[in-house]
């Protein structure tokens, strides 16, 4: 069964950013899944809404670029590796779920792919009382290795490219807290589902050991 949706608007700066948030009957925590909008990443992010409502975990689902934002970004990649903005971003979001009636208290994990992923790390680096966990899905990592030394909150790295496995490898040695990387490997639906299998199930588990 989906989970029940309702829309999320978050103001970040001048410019709102449009969510989607699930909330099950007594969540243990709260999840944002956040990456630079694209059809294969929504339908991932999607995915992973639904994995993390089944283990009793709320999400909010929610692009960290604006449409227009999208369309300047389709042109010249300038937000999706700029990890300091998207960061920014975060810790935005972050605030607007302290503020949220049915998600205050909660404690916080990020979710992230690619340049997000960067963006999540960077953000716990700076604001790391606003977080608990950090999931990145083929992390773009070199994006954020000036944040890795400041780097406490415990991170999973998901891995299933080769040339970012490379990296992710590198940066691990990097983070002196809580890490563990794991490595996916099958054709492209299979991967994905094992990936994500792997985040909810991560997530689960560390919020299971918060509360006992």
């Amino acid at each position: 069964m989906k989970p029940i949706t309702e829309p999320a608007l978050v103001w970040t700066g001048k410019v709102m950013l449009e969510g989607r948030l699930a909330v099950p009957r007594e969540p243990s925590a709260i999840v944002i899944i956040a990456s630079v909008p694209s059809l294969e990443a929504d339908l991932r992010d999607a995915e992973i809404v639904e994995h993390m409502h089944r283990r009793n975990l709320a999400a909010l689902f929610v692009p960290l670029l604006t449409e227009d934002e999208i369309q300047f970004d389709s042109r010249t990649g300038h937000f999706r590796h700029d990890a300091d903005f998207l960061a920014q971003r975060f810790i935005d979001i972050s605030q607007w779920i302290m503020r949220n009636r049915e998600t205050n208290g909660l404690p916080v994990a990020y979710v992230g792919s690619s340049g997000a992923a960067a963006a999540a790390i960077v953000a716990a680096s700076m604001r790391p009382e606003l977080v608990s966990a950090i999931v990145s899905i083929d992390g773009r990592t070199d994006l954020a290795v000036d944040a890795l030394r400041d780097l406490h909150t415990p991170i999973l790295l998901v891995v299933r490219d080769m040339p970012v496995l490379r990296m992710n490898r590198e940066v691990l040695t990097r983070i002196r807290g809580e890490k563990r990387l794991e490595i996916v490997h099958g054709e492209e639906t299979e991967a994905v589902r094992h990936m994500i299998e792997k985040c909810a199930s991560w997530l689960e588990e560390r919020f299971a050991l918060a509360v006992a």
